[in-house]
């Protein structure tokens, strides 16, 4: 294939992909939340209370988009935040006992619906080839260019 032809074909379907292949904003099965929701509880369930910064770090996620979701999680009554008393800056994340209840719903599920989730299930009609292939052409493209740059 002739690379302008490449690059626009490329163009046209990555955002096709991104679109059909994103879970993040997707309902579980049969559940009011999301496989991000069940992933915050699940930290909150191993780890404590955290701060929002601190699950940030874990869920590889920004501060804002964490905080996005933690707005969507403590809407439901899953989570709770407060100040910390000698730093009032800081906000601690806790899990209540209804989050503790929806976590405990998914524990039979693999990985909160990972094997509903949209890319595995794609993956899994591909060939070994295919997959490699894929692989390939994504290390390479990640290769070629250095981030912002």
């Amino acid at each position: 294939m002739e690379e302008n032809a490449a690059v626009e074909e490329i163009s046209r379907l990555y955002p096709a992909v991104h679109r059909r292949l994103r879970t993040s904003g997707r309902l579980l099965p049969g559940r009011d939340l999301t496989a991000r929701m069940v992933s915050v509880l699940r930290h909150l369930m191993s780890y404590g209370p955290l701060t929002v910064g601190d699950l940030a770090g874990r869920l590889r996620l920004s501060r804002a988009a964490t905080t996005e979701l933690l707005d969507r999680v403590e809407s439901r009554g899953l989570v709770a935040r407060t100040r910390d008393q000698r730093d009032r800056r800081r906000v601690y994340v806790r899990i209540t006992e209804a989050g503790r209840a929806a976590a405990a719903a998914g524990a039979g599920r693999d990985d909160a619906g990972r094997d509903d989730d949209p890319l595995t299930a794609a993956v899994r009609t591909m060939t070994p080839q295919e997959r490699q292939g894929l692989v390939d052409g994504l290390r390479a493209l990640l290769r070629e260019r250095p981030a912002g740059g």
